[in-house]
């Protein structure tokens, strides 16, 4: 190996670590490489097999003379959007399947049951339609995440001398990320500032029956287990 090719393939292993240990440190659902088109496909190819997924490539801005740093910028708010509406889908399927487990549920929707999964702390993957018609039902909260109830004096019963009221959508979202939940938005605000090219690739997408599948009222989750079951950490008779 010729020593040019000896240190651009040291460079590639040393921007591979550093962004595996920054998806790593922060999570990052997206990593985009920009450049020249052998150097990315070589760090790409440097990454562990687990980070892959998370990495696009893409021939927009770089340092090369005549670069376009806005075309870059559209590409990612782009990818961005598209990544949004694959995890949407992806949710809501996961959702509909699971409503029906076995004559028990996976999942739940409408302020009440979320309520009370809310407080069992069930809920692993909270599914909010800005747009639904219970994001906006009063509910009553206090400050830790079971703190949740239609009623102030079910909320003062859970511990809260004082409990205050709260849209339900937020009194949700409070509560799903003090227990280390998902979020996703799905429905209507998925298709915001969409490009028409955009537009046109959501019309040409496979129905996945989204009127039956989107959670009642604009709001639902899928659940940590199921409302029927037992704790995963509990035997059964224990």
């Amino acid at each position: 190996m010729s020593s040019r090719g000896g240190r651009s393939a040291r460079n590639a292993r040393t921007v591979a670590s550093a962004v595996e240990e920054a998806v790593t440190r922060t999570g990052a659902a997206l990593v985009v490489l920009v450049g020249d088109e052998r150097e990315r496909r070589t760090v790409h190819e440097a990454l562990p097999a687990q980070f892959r997924a998370a990495v696009v490539e893409t021939g927009h801005g770089g340092r090369a003379a005549g670069s376009d740093s806005t075309r870059l910028d559209e590409w990612i708010a782009a990818e961005r959007r598209r990544q949004a509406y694959a995890r949407a889908d992806e949710t809501l399927e996961r959702f509909a399947a699971a409503k029906g487990l076995d004559g028990s549920t996976g999942a739940a929707d409408g302020v009440e049951a979320l309520v009370d999964a809310a407080r069992e702390h069930r809920i692993a993957t909270l599914l909010l339609r800005p747009d639904g018609p219970d994001t906006h039902r009063e509910v009553w909260a206090g400050p830790k995440a079971e703190q949740i109830a239609l009623r102030r004096t079910d909320a003062r019963a859970l511990g809260e001398p004082e409990p205050f009221p709260v849209r339900a959508d937020d009194a949700l979202l409070r509560s799903a990320t003090l227990t280390g939940a998902d979020v996703v938005v799905v429905g209507v605000d998925a298709a915001r500032d969409r490009s028409p090219a955009e537009d046109l690739a959501a019309d040409n997408r496979p129905e996945t029956g989204r009127s039956g599948s989107e959670p009642v009222g604009g709001l639902g989750a899928v659940l940590r287990w199921p409302t029927d079951g037992n704790h995963p950490l509990v035997e059964t008779g224990t």
